[in-house]
């Protein structure tokens, strides 16, 4: 019969104030920052459901925002000159690809929203990403 060991057995650290951190991180640095730094949490903190709900609350305020416009849904999003003429900058993924491919300088929002084969709010959050690394223009 083997002795316990009598070391306590290691204990997961406990996980940060995400309440606290992400109202700060707004406050300094804004919305994408604040939305990039949970994404990288994530990898920390696979399983911590408050981290995945303020990474949601922030896709939720980045959307709310993009529509934030006069125009809404009925802007017509624009390829920019930065974009055409040098895309292999834009690391894309398959989903902002295909819209990337969508945007012809004619169809609104609400258009590519029945053309995407995404959900509508996954639709909306890669058209405002693609907005924030200005790879697109939405006129105001």
């Amino acid at each position: 019969m083997s002795a316990m060991s009598t070391h306590p057995s290691p204990k997961a650290a406990p996980a940060p104030d995400w309440s606290r951190l992400v109202s700060d991180s707004l406050t300094q640095h804004g919305a994408w920052y604040t939305y990039r730094k949970l994404a990288e949490a994530r990898i920390a903190y696979p399983d911590d459901l408050s981290l995945r709900g303020y990474a949601e609350i922030l896709r939720t305020t980045i959307v709310r925002d993009f529509l934030a416009h006069p125009k809404a849904m009925q802007a017509v999003p624009r390829l920019t000159a930065e974009f055409l003429s040098n895309f292999d900058r834009f690391n894309l993924t398959a989903q902002e690809g295909y819209l990337i491919s969508l945007i012809d300088g004619r169809l609104d929002l609400q258009k590519l929203l029945i053309l995407s084969p995404f959900d509508q709010f996954n639709t909306l959050f890669n058209l405002a990403k693609l907005q924030h690394e200005r790879a697109i223009t939405v006129p105001q």
